[in-house]
């Protein structure tokens, strides 16, 4: 017979599976960044459109999430899992591929629908199987998934830069995915789901468009900013300062990692309850905005900036981490958990697409500051709104 430290640990190698499984989806376009010149002379094109084919990884989760959430619901997490993983495996196998430039983008295609399975399965899997105690701390923690996972792509490809070899660097992807699938089956094999009489109680509680939609904004805004921020930040840092950033590629994938874990550690352990959930995302807020000055204020040096940029990164994790451990609040309906993580996820990845718009439209440190100050003051806004309802006698 189990114990409760048993289970306790085993739900805590859970997390952690579900985190590598999502991070390493996303690693893909890390992985290809890299690579833009060699896969563009193995197919006998200039860079460019390799470069702008990586929005095709994008464009499931953009557009489609919410159906990918659908089928979680209908088939189940644990039937989803490995269909997630064999579509990523399909999609590097066409990576492989130098035939034509769109066995490039179908293959980061596939790849993308794996992903959409993955942020729309992953928070369906610990709302369903996890304790109800534990939940928001395992959301918080995973949320931070996404930029740990591209960085993690730029690591996976550093042994490989040398010669260009992006076959060697996408044949490495596959054996993680394989690896993941192994682990991953096993670990759901010994899922049990909770007596429904300690996770739901009372009335069934119906879907609020009205919630869902307050949660996907105040996920989805701190996302935006961060996403415009890391377009900008590079090239503002080296006008401003003239100076180009001296830290390696290497150096800034391992920080970047380090700094989104801690955060989104941090966070896990102060979130539990909808009212510190909403605090700590404000108290994120305020700090957001406090590093989006010392990062873009020209007065500063680049010390300075350079702290406001990690500062900025801590922020972010706790934004999203906070953020997204209130969604047992709004997915209360549970044939929709995966529909509403879905949503929440198309929030976020329409914001990616709109970003770069957003930001390459103007020079100016105020507008990026004042896209900010906006977007984290009105996520404060609507994250006040993520409530728990009282279902009516």
């Amino acid at each position: 017979m189990q114990t409760t430290s048993d289970r306790s640990g085993y739900h805590l190698f859970l997390v952690l599976v579900i985190y590598v499984y999502s991070a390493v989806s996303m690693a893909v376009v890390g992985l290809v960044v890299p690579f833009i010149s060699a896969i563009a002379e193995a197919r006998h094109v200039s860079p460019g459109p390799v470069g702008t084919s990586l929005s095709f990884f994008s464009v499931p989760a953009a557009f489609t999430s919410f159906l990918f959430g659908m089928v979680v619901d209908r088939i189940g997490v644990k039937r989803a899992f490995p269909i997630s993983v064999v579509l990523t495996l399909i999609g590097d196998s066409l990576l492989l591929s130098t035939s034509t430039l769109w066995s490039l983008r179908i293959g980061l295609m596939l790849c993308g629908c794996g992903f959409a399975f993955a942020t729309a399965g992953s928070p369906v899997l610990f709302m369903r199987y996890l304790p109800e105690k534990s939940r928001s701390k395992a959301l918080a923690f995973w949320s931070t998934f996404a930029p740990a996972g591209y960085s993690a792509g730029l690591l996976l490809a550093i042994p490989f830069l040398n010669g260009g070899r992006w076959q060697a660097a996408c044949t490495a992807h596959m054996a993680l995915m394989v690896a993941i699938l192994a682990v991953g089956v096993l670990t759901l094999a010994g899922l049990k789901e909770p007596p429904v009489v300690l996770t739901e109680s009372g009335p069934a509680k119906r879907l609020s468009p009205w919630l869902v939609t307050a949660l996907g904004l105040s996920v989805t805004l701190p996302n935006g900013i961060a996403y415009g921020t890391s377009l900008i930040a590079p090239s503002y840092l080296a006008r401003v300062h003239h100076v180009s950033l001296a830290a390696s590629a290497a150096e800034v994938a391992i920080i970047k990692i380090v700094v989104m874990l801690a955060g989104g550690l941090i966070v896990s352990l102060c979130v539990g309850t909808e009212r510190r959930s909403r605090l700590m995302f404000c108290i994120m807020a305020a700090i957001g905005m406090l590093a989006q000055w010392l990062l873009l204020f020209p007065g500063s040096t680049m010390l300075v900036a350079s702290a406001g940029l990690f500062l900025w990164t801590f922020a972010y994790s706790g934004l999203s981490g906070a953020g997204m451990s209130l969604l047992p609040v709004v997915a209360t309906d549970r044939k929709t958990r995966g529909v509403v993580a879905g949503t929440v996820g198309q929030f976020i990845s329409v914001s990616a697409v709109l970003m770069p718009y957003l930001y390459f439209s103007t020079t100016l440190w105020t507008s990026y500051a004042l896209f900010a100050f906006c977007a984290l003051a009105v996520g404060c806004l609507t994250i006040f709104q993520v409530r728990q309802r009282k279902a009516l006698a």
